[in-house]
């Protein structure tokens, strides 16, 4: 409905075009299937619950289309929602946090029955009549496990310490993959990890300063280096073969007044705290931030040149993408220095569209099922941006349908 209101045409099989192609092809077509046809109705769902959506559709970083439906409150709207929901069941939920998952339970016949907990010290055991969910998130923050695990695309760099990580440290530990093996579940595709552009130096913590349009990406010196509408496999290499860090440039249009709120922060709070910088002219940023004025005012030249439609497409393949692309005229002119973060792992528990895991065999572990970022096939070698939390929520709704089966 956003999109008819924006003339965006879009389609459940171009959805599945963009995902099979972002991943290289090596996603599991069955999931993905799946993933944009209940995308939708998952989404309505959702709003049935009381979230709310922006109006606007926006491109998300590396996401190829301008599908991305950004919800109220953003990651905390979803969870703040559906606890609410839950709340209104208390004899039927009952939320345990501050407990570690540590076994599995099965019963004779091989069905997962439980789950063995630690709280305080002390064994607490959730049996399931109907089924156990794993819904646990990825590795990003297990260093020792992404670096054994990081023969795929980013073989050629170090997933060391020195590389941050997006995510929250305590729930990006692979736990959910540990429980998995213990009842034979197949893993697959671990090698399959995503860096995201969009990382605070030292901290890894995402920033809103690549989403969305009327930015450049930058080298140290003001030189652009990569078409900032690529996936984030392509963007993240061409920062590292620019040595690793880079800035993202744009001026009022993008970010009209000091209270605009970046993340947890207004633009003004980043510039005090050094986070980012500003200039009233194109030589005032450049002396803040080293760049090459003369590269700097190049840069943008180029990048109005295409935006207003002077030239159609420069060097780098950037084309005007939407209506909402404008020129950068006038400042006040800001700069934010970004790094790549490992952001997804896009491999982990086999599943089946119905969210059921599978074993080494491809057969089913009865009672066993998975959703999110715990599992593989359904991004193949590249997540393509806004699938992250359509997945989640797509094979969160089918694992407790068919666990209700």
């Amino acid at each position: 409905e956003r999109q008819n209101r924006q003339n965006i045409e879009d389609s459940i099989d171009r959805h599945f075009q963009d995902t099979m192609r972002g991943g290289h092809n090596k996603n599991n077509p069955e999931l993905v299937k799946k993933l944009v046809e209940e995308a939708p109705t998952t989404m309505h769902w959702l709003e049935g619950k009381g979230l709310g959506f922006w109006p606007k559709v926006r491109v998300i970083v590396g996401g190829l289309y301008p599908r991305g439906h950004s919800a109220e409150g953003g990651g905390y709207g979803y969870v703040k929602v559906l606890e609410k929901f839950i709340k209104a069941y208390p004899d039927k939920v009952k939320v345990f946090t501050d407990t570690q998952a540590v076994k599995l339970i099965k019963n004779e016949a091989g069905k997962v029955i439980g789950v063995v907990g630690k709280q305080d010290g002390k064994t607490v055991n959730f049996m399931a009549s109907k089924g156990v969910i794993i819904a646990t998130g990825g590795f990003g923050s297990n260093v020792e496990m992404r670096q054994a695990r990081n023969t795929g695309v980013w073989k050629e760099v170090t997933l060391d310490k020195n590389i941050p990580c997006t995510n929250n440290f305590k729930a990006s530990q692979g736990d959910g993959l540990k429980l998995a093996e213990q009842v034979g579940a197949n893993l697959i595709n671990l090698d399959d990890i995503q860096l995201h552009p969009g990382g605070t130096p030292k901290t890894g913590i995402m920033s809103f300063w690549p989403s969305g349009r009327n930015r450049i990406f930058l080298t140290p010196q003001g030189d652009r280096f990569v078409n900032e509408d690529a996936a984030r496999d392509t963007l993240c290499k061409a920062i590292f073969k620019e040595g690793g860090n880079y800035w993202i440039v744009s001026n009022h249009v993008k970010y009209p007044t000091l209270d605009y709120l970046s993340k947890n922060l207004t633009i003004g709070e980043m510039i005090n705290l050094g986070q980012a910088f500003s200039g009233n002219t194109i030589e005032e940023l450049a002396q803040k931030t080293g760049m090459d004025p003369k590269k700097l005012r190049a840069s943008i030249d180029t990048y109005n040149d295409v935006v207003t439609g002077k030239i159609k497409e420069d060097n780098l393949g950037f084309k005007k993408f939407t209506q909402d692309d404008k020129p950068m005229t006038e400042g006040p002119f800001y700069a934010t220095p970004m790094v790549p973060a490992v952001h997804h792992t896009m491999g982990g528990i086999q599943i089946n569209s119905a969210a059921q895991v599978l074993d080494k065999n491809g057969q089913v572990i009865p009672g066993l099922f998975a959703a999110g970022e715990v599992t593989g096939g359904v991004h193949g070698s590249n997540r393509v941006g806004g699938n992250g939390i359509a997945d989640a929520m797509v094979f969160g709704r089918v694992s407790g349908q068919s666990a209700l089966k």
